[in-house]
């Protein structure tokens, strides 16, 4: 039997994996289930090389009634073809963690942690990914632990646990199956408050310098239920993963708006960060799209109402980016790849 309710979080959380911990292994990120109304958990796996550009979501949540729902969602853009979203939801009798470990199976889907190597696979009849990725040093900071909201006991907690790792395995498109190499990473939250009670837009951007420097910017856009305008953090990784350099954002600067075609909001397409003390700043450039999906499409007018309840137009756009940082300890350019993740406007 399929969980309506998780199905909800899913086509909207489907990379709203943004916020960054340093120091990961595994058990940082490993299944846990809080009682509270809203808790979420969700693991984003990505992956690019020439001819692809995928997201793909596990979660699980106890929104709305009983406990572990739970589900996939799956993003792909092929080179020249339609984009293909669709996701999958289960309810506990189809859900499996083990405990204390990294795994979920969300009926024959799956995500696990073994030797050394996360993989996933997932299966949507036509369609099917099987993946898995080895990283190396270069786990990212932003909220270190739990970041507090406004109710007293209430957090949010998320991380870039990898990135800009090597990826091997295998997609399938109807009856051809194709060897795959490229890169990507995983990112995770959790959180006991539903996100739509203190935010309205979340973003996360990945990019990489030509001599293999990794510059990350994360965070979210808060509502009137957030203890301040914004949260969003800056860190920059050397070559070997090491940490150089993080801060909190102070300020920002939009330089141009663009009101974005599909889903209608007016984003910014250029802006300065600032932060260090006003020592550092950051520019953040979108430059080419990827894709942008409407949380919902494909899906039933039951649940279709039932989204607008809570949320305005909930989008996923996915864009090109080039970064700029200028700091005391390092400057350099990156091209990457920026999420928005679009609540309410």
């Amino acid at each position: 039997m399929q969980g309506r309710t998780c199905f909800t979080k899913s086509i909207l959380f489907g990379c709203l994996c943004v916020v960054f911990s340093f120091g990961l292994s595994a058990q940082d990120f490993k299944t846990q289930h809080f009682p509270e109304e809203g808790y979420l958990q969700a693991w984003n796996f990505s992956f690019r090389n020439e001819k692809y550009n995928l997201f793909a979501t596990f979660l699980v949540s106890n929104f709305g009634p009983g406990s572990h729902n739970n589900g996939i969602s799956l993003l792909l853009k092929t080179k020249d073809q339609p984009v293909f979203y669709s996701t999958r939801e289960f309810d506990s009798e189809d859900y499996e963690f083990k405990k204390g470990q990294f795994y979920q199976r969300s009926g024959e889907n799956w995500m696990e942690y073994k030797n050394g190597v996360y993989s996933f696979y997932m299966n949507y009849g036509d369609r099917e990914i099987k993946l898995e990725y080895k990283p190396r040093r270069g786990s990212v900071p932003i909220s270190k632990g739990k970041f507090p909201l406004m109710e007293k006991g209430k957090f949010v907690q998320a991380d870039i646990p990898f990135s800009y790792s090597t990826v091997t395995g295998t997609i399938r498109d109807k009856d051809v199956v194709e060897e795959v190499k490229g890169v990507g990473g995983l990112e995770h939250i959790l959180t006991n408050e539903a996100v739509y009670q203190y935010s309205k837009k979340w973003e996360i951007v990945r990019s990489q310098t030509k001599d293999g420097y990794r510059i990350f910017t994360g965070g979210f856009l808060g509502n009137s239920n957030f203890p301040g305008e914004f949260f969003r953090r800056v860190a920059v990784l050397n070559p070997s993963g090491h940490l150089l350099l993080e801060g909190t954002v102070e300020k920002v600067e939009v330089l141009e708006w663009e009101k974005e075609p599909t889903s209608g909001y007016t984003i910014p397409k250029t802006e300065i960060l600032y932060f260090k003390e006003g020592t550092c700043q950051l520019v953040v450039k979108r430059t080419r799209p990827i894709a942008t999906m409407s949380a919902l499409e494909n899906i039933s007018s039951f649940l279709r109402f039932f989204i607008q309840l809570f949320f305005a137009k909930p989008y996923q756009i996915h864009w090109f980016a080039e970064l700029k940082v200028d700091c005391p300890e390092y400057s350099g350019e990156g091209k990457g790849y920026h999420s928005n993740y679009l609540i309410n406007e």
